[in-house]
């Protein structure tokens, strides 16, 4: 009797459908792992990791989690360091590694897009999954991005990043949005119901479009796009591919993803 398990944490997390996935996989290989869901935030996290069990193989990380990971981790991925932003630890041998699997997760999702097109790409919002954004898209061939978000800030730091992966940014105000809606490939990763009333804005005919938020689903957003007859990946395609690698990173195992499609969009 296996007594491994296997954790997803941030604030909230009572929505989070990361259980139903991992979960999934441990069935469909017989393995007799758990996963669990834990209410953490950037204050409680450290002691929980210090803490943790001897039987706890990894962690899934939602916000406000992504960048604090990087800060308790032994070694930390160089793709994770360069989006500071880590979605994933693995507990090996007393040591912690952080690593980045949303950057995957991204670049599968637009994927499935046969005629994918990132010579003109935009990400709109600018925290740690739209630095991971960056990377995917910089993985996908982009050579510029244009980049629109509210915070000045954190606009910024995602305006370094891009330039880190060698693109060229132009950065849209958030006033012209709809500048960024016309893009060849849009990734929104605002939270649920942050684009509702932006999504009549979008172009007549539309590019492709990654709304990370999954719930509800479809979006207005995304709701526009498919009227509008433009190609939309869903935030729910994203989670199923970071999953499925943080579980190949956590089991040391194949992921069987099948099955684990199957329990999330059955959900």
């Amino acid at each position: 009797m296996s007594n491994k398990f296997a954790v997803v944490a941030g604030s909230p997390i009572e929505h989070s459908l990361s259980p139903l996935i991992h979960k999934a996989g441990y069935a469909a290989l017989k393995m007799d792992w758990n996963y669990e869901k834990y209410e953490l935030n950037v204050a409680t996290f450290p002691d929980f990791v210090k803490n943790r069990s001897q039987d706890l193989v990894g962690m899934s990380l939602t916000m406000p989690l992504k960048e604090v990971a990087i800060q308790v981790a032994d070694s930390v991925t160089d793709l994770a360091k360069q989006v500071n932003s880590a979605n994933t630890l693995i507990f090996k041998d007393g040591k912690i590694m952080a690593g980045n699997t949303d950057i995957y997760g991204i670049v599968t999702a637009l994927q499935t897009n046969k005629q994918l097109d990132v010579t003109n790409p935009s990400i709109i919002g600018s925290g740690a999954t739209a630095r991971s954004a960056v990377a995917a898209l910089s993985q996908l061939g982009a050579t510029k991005v244009m980049l629109c978000a509210r915070n000045e800030n954190t606009l910024n730091d995602l305006k370094n990043v891009a330039q880190q992966f060698n693109l060229q940014v132009t950065v849209i105000s958030w006033n012209e949005i709809y500048k960024a809606l016309a893009a060849s490939t849009v990734i929104s990763t605002l939270p649920s119901g942050s684009m509702d009333s932006y999504a009549a804005m979008g172009p007549e005919i539309p590019g492709s479009l990654l709304d990370v938020a999954y719930s509800p689903w479809p979006s207005k957003i995304a709701l526009e796009w498919i009227l509008r007859r433009g190609f939309v990946v869903s935030g729910l395609e994203m989670l199923l591919h970071q999953a499925v690698r943080q579980f190949e990173l956590m089991t040391g195992q194949k992921a069987p993803v099948k099955q684990m499609r199957e329990a999330l969009f059955k959900n």
